[in-house]
C-alpha cells in the first residue's frame, strides 16, 4: 500500500477524549470546521484524516502517534481562526504557547516554551509560493502568516515539526488556519466566512498539489 498524505485537523472544543464533557463545551470554536472537513476527506484513498484532541501536549502526542502507524509521505495541518475570512498559510511556529485563552480542559499556559531549549521558529516545509498559487487558482481567498499565534495551532505546528526534524524524516509539512464558516461570521458580524465547501476545495486542491509533486509531475 502507497504511504498516504496525513491531513489534521482539531476536534471540536466540548468532548475530552474520554468522552467527558469539557469545561469549555460553550466555546465559540465548539462547531471547529476543521473537524467537519476531516469527515469530507475521510475515506479518500491516499489520505489519512484525523481530529486531534484540542489539548495542549495532547494534541502532540496524538500527531506522533499517527506519524508512526501511518508513515505518511507528507502532512497537512489545519486549525480554525475566527479573525479572518482568509485561508491562512502559516510560514512559522514559535517555541511558545503564549495565549490567554484556555485549551478544551481548561489549561491556559501564557509564556511558556513548548519545548524547552528547542529551536526558536520551525517553518513551513511547503513550497510557499506554489501553495499561494495553487490556491488562487482555485479561486480561493488565501493569505499567509509568519506568527500563527501563541494557541494551539501553533503548539502543534511547532510539535509536529519538532517531531519530524528530531526523528530525522523527510516529510513535508504544512500548517493552515481555516476561516469560520458563514453561520459563525454572521454571529461575529465582522467577517463573510467561507463555506465548508469552499474550504473543501481548498484541501483536496492541497492535496492534488502534494501528489504531483511526491510523483514528480511537474
Amino acid at each position: 500500500m502507497t504511504a498516504p498524505i496525513l491531513i489534521t485537523g482539531f476536534a471540536p472544543f466540548g468532548v475530552l477524549p474520554d468522552g467527558e464533557a469539557a469545561p469549555q463545551s460553550d466555546h465559540p470554536w465548539a462547531a471547529d470546521p476543521t473537524a467537519l472537513l476531516m469527515d469530507r476527506l475521510a475515506g479518500e484513498p491516499g489520505v489519512v484524516t484525523a481530529t486531534l484532541p484540542p489539548l495542549y501536549d495532547a494534541c502532540g502526542e496524538a500527531f506522533a502517534a499517527l506519524l508512526a502507524e501511518h508513515r505518511p509521505l507528507a502532512a497537512l495541518g489545519f486549525a480554525y481562526l475566527e479573525t479572518s475570512d482568509y485561508i491562512r498559510l502559516e510560514r512559522l511556529a514559535w517555541n511558545r504557547d503564549e495565549s490567554p485563552l484556555p485549551d478544551a480542559a481548561g489549561t491556559v499556559r501564557d509564556h511558556a516554551d513548548i519545548v524547552p531549549d528547542g529551536p526558536t521558529a520551525y517553518g513551513s516545509t511547503l513550497p510557499v509560493p506554489r501553495v499561494m498559487r495553487e490556491l488562487s487558482m482555485a479561486g480561493l481567498p488565501v493569505t499567509f502568516g509568519d506568527f500563527s499565534g501563541g494557541f494551539l495551532g501553533n503548539h502543534l505546528f511547532y510539535r509536529a515539526r519538532h517531531i519530524i526534524d528530531c526523528a530525522g524524516l523527510d516529510i513535508p509539512y504544512g500548517f493552515f488556519h481555516m476561516p469560520p464558516l458563514p453561520e459563525r461570521a454572521a454571529v461575529l458580524r465582522r467577517f463573510g466566512g467561507l463555506s465548508l465547501d469552499r474550504q473543501e476545495l481548498a484541501v483536496r486542491t492541497l492535496v492534488g498539489m502534494l501528489r504531483r509533486a511526491l510523483d514528480g509531475i511537474a
